[in-house]
């Protein structure tokens, strides 16, 4: 099951324009011990970079 986005959401306040400024993410360094600990994290970040690149 596909996590629904809040700017897929209806009555989103996120418009078109929005869409296309510009947008930054940042992805911290962790050490392997948060990274171990912390699985479910690190895979959402990275889940952000990817949805960030497909939205262009």
């Amino acid at each position: 099951m596909a996590a629904v986005m809040p700017w897929e959401r209806m009555g989103s306040k996120i418009t078109s324009r929005h869409r296309e400024l510009p947008a930054v993410v940042y992805v911290r360094q962790s050490t392997r011990q948060q990274v171990e600990g912390h699985q479910e994290s690190t895979r959402r970040q990275y889940a952000l970079v990817d949805r960030a690149v497909t939205l262009g």
